[in-house]
């Protein structure tokens, strides 16, 4: 008969990870308290949570949830990393901090129904984040279109242009 506060702990991870969007096991080994600190506060910047789990509690957690696909990967120590927004952004977070640190490391990821391994996620750390590609989407489109409007003005003007002329010369010419 399991306790009632690991009944209840259970429920809390099950009811952390029902909306998430992404979400990363990590090795937290090597960290001191105030380098999880200032990890923790980054991530809580972009809406993201870190927390140390019980592996035991994990597993159980996520069968119910029905990630039997990661449900193996729990083992040794590790932090859950659960992204609510963008998933990429918190790989991004933890990428730079242990570019910055030398310490931590991400084991294996769960985005939309996918298995990432730590090697699929060294690479979408990567990559620009979204608002980035939105940019670049949105530059690549109005480019072409802004050059649009320039020609077909250009054109409305000498349209004009050459109607004034025509008007001026028929005037002089009464």
């Amino acid at each position: 008969m399991p306790k009632p506060e690991k009944t209840k702990k259970v429920e809390e991870l099950k009811e952390m990870l029902k909306d998430a969007k992404g979400l990363y096991f990590a090795d937290f080994t090597g960290l001191t308290v105030p380098e999880i600190t200032e990890l923790r506060r980054r991530m809580k910047e972009k809406n993201v949570v870190f927390k140390v789990i019980k592996n035991t509690l994990m597993r159980i957690a996520l069968d119910e949830l029905g990630y039997t696909e990661i449900k193996e990967m729990v083992v040794g120590p590790n932090a859950i990393v659960v992204s609510y927004e963008d998933p990429i952004e918190s790989i991004k977070i933890l990428h730079n901090f242990r570019k910055e640190f030398e310490k931590g490391d991400v084991k294996v990821g769960y985005i939309e129904g996918m298995v990432l391994s730590k090697e699929d996620l060294e690479k979408l750390a990567k990559l620009p984040g979204k608002d980035e590609l939105r940019a670049k989407v949105v530059g690549a489109l109005s480019g072409p279109l802004y050059m649009l409007v320039l020609s077909l003005n250009g054109l409305l003007n000498k349209l004009v242009w050459t109607l004034e002329a025509i008007k001026k010369a028929k005037e002089e010419g009464k």
